[in-house]
C-alpha cells in the first residue's frame, strides 16, 4: 500500500473512533475508557510514523515547505489535548468537551494533509518509492502500538514544550536558593560582630590596665620621694649631733 493511501486509511479509522465515543455518553465508564484508550493509542502511532519516517521523506521529496513545520506544530496541539483527555474521567462533564476539541483538531489537520501535502508528496515521489514507505511506515505503527503509547506522548509533550518545562523547574528552584543564600549571610554577619566587639572589649581592657598602671606610678612616684626626703632631713641632724658630739668631745680635749 502506498503511504499516501495507508495515513488515509488511518485518518478514516480515527474518525470512526471519535464518532463511537460521542454516541457512547450515556454508556459505561470502563467501555468509554476503553475506546479513548484505543483512540489515544491510535494517534500517538500515527503521529510518531509521520513525524519520524513520513514527514523527512516528503520535506526531502519537496524541499523547504511551510506545509511540514505546520504539521509538526498541530501533532503538538493533539498530543496536549490527548494527554488533558486521559487525564479527565468519562463522567467529567469537560470529558465530551474536551473530545471535542481534539476531533476539531485532528480533522483540521487531516483536511491540510489529505488537500495539500498529500498530492504534493505523490507528484514528487514515484509509485515505487511511495509502496516502500508505505511498508516502512506500516511496521513501525505497529511497533509503537505494541509499546508503551501512553510514555511515548508524555515524552513528545515535553519534547514540544521544553521552555515552559524548564521556566517552571527554574521558578521553583529560585525560591530554594533564597531561602538558603537568606540563611547563610546571617550566620556569617553574627560571627564578624562577635568577633569584633571581642577586639574592641580586649583593647579597652588593655586600655584600661595601661591608664591603671599609669595612675599607680603616679601614685608611687610622690610617695618614695616623700620618704626619700624624710629619710634625709633626720639623717642631717644626726650628722650635726656627731659633729657637735665630736666638737665637744674636742673641746674637752683641748681644755684638758
Amino acid at each position: 500500500m502506498k503511504a499516501t493511501d495507508l495515513l488515509k486509511e488511518q485518518h478514516q479509522e480515527v474518525d470512526e473512533l471519535f464518532e463511537r465515543l460521542e454516541r457512547m455518553s450515556q454508556a459505561g465508564g470502563n467501555e468509554i475508557i476503553a475506546l479513548r484508550d484505543e483512540l489515544v493509542a491510535n494517534l500517538v502511532a500515527h503521529a510518531a510514523i509521520e513525524e519520524e519516517i513520513f514527514y523527512p521523506e516528503s520535506k526531502e521529496a519537496l524541499g523547504a515547505s511551510p506545509l511540514i513545520p505546520t504539521s509538526y506544530e498541530e501533532h503538538a496541539l493533539v498530543h496536549i489535548m490527548l494527554q488533558k483527555l486521559l487525564s479527565t474521567e468519562p463522567g467529567d462533564e469537560t470529558f465530551h468537551a474536551r473530545l471535542g476539541v481534539l476531533k476539531e483538531l485532528v480533522q483540521h489537520h487531516v483536511q491540510e494533509e489529505e488537500q495539500q501535502l498529500f498530492p504534493k508528496v505523490e507528484g514528487a515521489m514515484g509509485a515505487e518509492l511511495l509502496e516502500e514507505l508505505g511498508e516502512r511506515l506500516e511496521a513501525r505503527f505497529t511497533q509503537v502500538r505494541q509499546g508503551n503509547v501512553k510514555a511515548l506522548l508524555t515524552q513528545s509533550v515535553a519534547k514540544s514544550m521544553p521552555a515552559v518545562t524548564a521556566g517552571r523547574r527554574t521558578r521553583a528552584a529560585k525560591p530554594t536558593a533564597r531561602k538558603a543564600a537568606a540563611k547563610r549571610p546571617p550566620a556569617k554577619r553574627a560571627s564578624t560582630q562577635r568577633a569584633e566587639p571581642a577586639r574592641g572589649a580586649q583593647k579597652g581592657r588593655r586600655g584600661a590596665a595601661a591608664t591603671t598602671g599609669r595612675k599607680k606610678a603616679a601614685e608611687t612616684a610622690p610617695a618614695k620621694g616623700g620618704r626619700a626626703t624624710t629619710a634625709r632631713k633626720p639623717s642631717r641632724p644626726a650628722k650635726t649631733t656627731r659633729t657637735g658630739r665630736k666638737g665637744g668631745r674636742s673641746s674637752s680635749a683641748s681644755a684638758r
